[in-house]
């Protein structure tokens, strides 16, 4: 699913993006002055070469001299381009590594900023994005943007500032032909003005379709089983196809208007050298210019257009990582919804009431989902909501660690409201077993510990006897230092959902919420998971969701939501026996009922 669209004017403008990467630079000035220093030098030292030759032409070869003389000259001045040249070296080397060490310093800490942000976004904001475009945003765009200062801002500001030097030096030692040799740079500025804000666009587009076909691609992958169960795979490589066209398309487009710039700025480089050659070899004639004067001028005059053709590429390279930084920046510029508020105070040691008192919420404002929403789970109950699929029975349950706010309403826990308190306190005191067990790459004792970092290797190993899978774990050849796999692929769906429970044992929260926690076990193993979460809820207030009644029967209160609304509410007992909604969902999983049989369930 996309995102929202970029908003930008027809010429985006260079400096706030520019300006905020610097702000992430600053730190790394001495690096990054280190390296325009560096580089001032290499390119004052090539000026040499020149030098050296108008010298050797005026001074040596046609100097009225003894030989001799002449090739004791020759020999100090190419020991001196020699000591030059060798001096370049050093240079050369720190000007590139001391500007990729900034900039990769720099790209560090923006991808951190970002992974970070990434982190405090909402639900929604997640739930409205595909993953394989913030992923492409989190590494493609920030990989583009690598070298934003090695190929970007140091070696622009050291062109600009050795092309301003060259041509103070040019109009100091003939301000005539000087003034031909520039007659072609306006034209430089009327490309990168038509030019750059075209080439920025297109690049940017360039990184929308990467983020749309990575996107794809990663929600195409990770369902592979389900497509080549459906046979789909021509289909689903026809559609890749059509999406690489267009992203092959839109590259294409970037790399006509790169090399447009490129060429143009070529061409005029090329013409220069013409214009000054046509007038100062007719100026050589005239007697009015030495041969070595002009060769000397020419020589300078290489170094006053090789800047200005690489400012041309620079200026290329700089557009593509400006617009992938702009994608990046526009994430780091999407507020969190939930966040701590001012004067927010931490949850501590709570006796874990919880109350929803007049809640409504949407995720679209056109649709609601809850609507007016009233209950109260007393410290230590355990709650059962149930309904059919889509009465809202897991967003009530989201709204309690505030993974989305309500749009109207509020929740308390301890009589406060939830909004008042830091939101990682009230998360550290919530343990969730989702319906859809999620394991991370690693080992069977990280994914446990996941739960609580800190904990010691017995409370690890009492947490998965607790949840009824240290047998299976102890019977591996590794033990817990097996690997599950992406996504716990290696183990079976009540493997992956029991050591999932297992972290909520360790986690040893106050609210308890069971999203569907014995959905993926057989009816053994239900069984003996059932006695571990009767010991894990003893004391705690847990909110227990379930499509399977037999799971809610001896909880201390039944919820019964219908359409977002709260229909029913009570214990087993005391719905069984009423002729409404909860019945009728039990007769429809159990058949034509024996209410005696059902009320000796509750016992």
């Amino acid at each position: 699913m996309r995102g929202k669209p970029i908003q930008r004017t027809k010429f985006m403008k260079f400096s706030p993006v520019f300006l905020r990467f610097l702000r992430y630079a600053r730190p790394y000035a001495p690096l990054i002055i280190g390296a325009i220093i560096c580089g001032l030098l290499k390119f004052s030292l090539a000026l040499s070469l020149p030098g050296a030759l108008g010298v050797v032409m005026d001074h040596v070869l046609l100097a009225d001299l003894p030989r001799d003389q002449k090739i004791q000259r020759l020999i100090f001045i190419l020991t001196l381009l020699t000591l030059a040249f060798l001096g370049r070296a050093p240079t050369t080397y720190y000007r590139s590594y001391l500007a990729t060490v900034a900039g990769s310093r720099a790209i560090f800490d923006i991808r951190l900023d970002l992974y970070r942000h990434l982190q405090r976004l909402s639900m929604t904001y997640h739930a409205t994005r595909r993953t394989g475009g913030t992923i492409s945003r989190l590494i493609n765009d920030l990989n583009t943007a690598q070298g934003i200062l090695n190929e970007g801002i140091v070696a622009i500001a050291m062109d600009v500032l050795f092309l301003s030097g060259v041509v103070v030096f040019l109009f100091y030692w003939d301000w005539r032909l000087a003034a031909v040799s520039l007659t072609t740079l306006p034209l430089y500025g009327l490309v990168f003005r038509f030019l750059n804000p075209r080439l920025r666009e297109v690049a940017t587009e360039v990184q929308e379709e990467m983020q749309e076909l990575s996107g794809e691609v990663t929600e195409k992958i990770s369902a592979v089983q389900v497509i080549i169960s459906f046979t789909r795979e021509k289909t689903e490589q026809i559609k890749f196809f059509r999406r690489h066209r267009k992203y092959y398309s839109t590259l294409i487009r970037r790399e006509r208007l790169k090399v447009l710039l490129t060429t143009v700025a070529e061409f005029l480089t090329e013409v220069g050298p013409i214009v000054v050659i046509c007038y100062g070899g007719y100026r050589v004639i005239n007697g009015t210019l030495s041969p070595g004067a002009l060769l000397i001028f020419n020589g300078f005059l290489a170094h006053l257009y090789l800047p200005t053709r690489r400012l041309a590429d620079y200026s290329a390279k700089l557009q593509e990582k400006l617009s992938a930084l702009e994608r990046v920046f526009e994430v780091l510029d999407s507020p969190p919804d939930i966040k701590d508020l001012p004067g927010a105070v931490p949850l501590l040691r709570p006796k874990g009431r919880v109350e929803f008192r007049n809640v409504h919420f949407a995720y679209d404002p056109q649709k609601p989902v809850l609507q007016g929403i009233n209950l109260i789970a007393e410290p230590g109950q355990s709650v059962a909501i149930v309904g059919r699929s889509g009465a809202g029975k897991t967003t009530v349950v989201n709204l309690i660690p505030r993974f989305y706010d309500p749009t109207e309403g509020c929740v308390l826990v301890d009589n406060r409201d939830i909004r008042t308190l830091t939101v990682r306190s009230l998360r550290d005191n919530i343990g969730i077993v989702l319906q859809d067990s999620i394991l991370f790459s690693g080992t069977i004792k990280e994914n446990i510990l996941y739960g609580r970092h800190n904990a010691t290797e017995r409370e690890m190993i009492r947490a998965a006897e607790m949840a009824q899978i240290a047998e299976f774990i102890e019977s591996l050849p590794d033990g817990y230092d097996t690997i599950v796999g992406e996504r716990g692929v290696m183990l079976s769906g009540g493997q992956r959902q029991r050591i999932s429970i297992a972290r909520a044992f360790l986690r040893d929260p106050r609210i308890l919420i069971l999203d569907e926690a014995t959905s993926n076990l057989d009816s053994g193993a239900e069984q003996a998971i059932q006695e571990a979460l009767s010991r894990l809820m003893k004391g705690r207030t847990t909110f227990v969701i379930a499509h399977r009644l037999s799971t809610v029967i001896n909880c201390d209160k039944v919820i019964v939501l219908d359409a977002g609304r709260v229909v029913q509410e009570g214990t087993h007992a005391q719905l069984i026996q009423e002729k409404g909604p909860y019945r009728t969902l039990c007769e429809e999983q159990f058949g034509a009922i024996r209410l005696d049989v059902l009320s000796r369930k509750v016992g």
